[in-house]
């Protein structure tokens, strides 16, 4: 298995280097300090099975790094790993293709079981987003225009397989849109995410 580390902290860098083969035996890993070091590995190393990226890095900003990884290498799992522990961030993220979440805080154990959940190919949602939403219109606000989309989906009757297949993305992506609208609308399941919806008018009736 070939794993990229991508972050601009040394210390943080070299301690994931260290930790990783430890996590996945046999693993060799791979790091870069900058985008566009990352970039030429990555066109360099066609194997690459999974990335950790750091948010703000030199070469890119924000989620440019994460957006451009899901655009042009889509077969690798990505996971941002980040000293932010903003709920919208990480949700943002997550909205956007990353398989996982992990502030920079969390505990070495914690690390290893969300890399060996997003390896297995599940989504690791943080601790952070399972906080209740704040009340009210805000959590309306809070919705991408790709969690709208497949809310309207949910809201037609659609499963998981089914939305996927419209919308052309992974099934496990759908899923992480929908952990992320129930937590903004303060639902558990999708019958009550689809009666919210209607009643705030997030979605168009026919």
């Amino acid at each position: 298995m070939l794993i990229l580390v991508i972050d601009d902290h040394p210390l943080y860098r070299d301690a994931l280097t260290r930790l990783l083969p430890q996590i996945f035996e046999g693993a060799r890993v791979l790091s870069a300090g900058d985008w566009a070091s990352a970039a030429r590995l990555l066109e360099a190393e066609r194997d690459v099975a999974l990335a950790l990226l750091d948010l703000e890095m030199p070469g890119t900003h924000g989620r440019g790094a994460l957006t451009a990884l899901r655009a042009d290498h889509p077969e690798i799992k990505v996971v941002i790993v980040s000293a932010s522990e903003d709920a919208a961030e990480a949700r943002r993220c997550l909205a956007e293709g990353a398989q996982g979440f992990i502030p920079k805080s969390a505990r070495t154990e914690v690390l290893a079981a969300a890399l060996r959940l997003v390896c297995e190919g599940g989504v690791y949602v943080p601790p952070l987003l399972l906080e209740p939403p704040p009340a009210g219109p805000a959590c309306d606000e809070a919705l991408t225009a790709r969690e709208l989309q497949i809310l309207a989906l949910l809201c037609d009757g659609l499963s998981n397989k089914a939305i996927a297949r419209r919308l052309q993305i992974a099934e496990p992506t759908v899923r992480a849109h929908l952990s992320a609208v129930f937590r903004a609308l303060g639902v558990v399941n999708r019958t009550q995410a689809a009666r919210v919806a209607r009643m705030r008018g997030l979605v168009n009736e026919e």
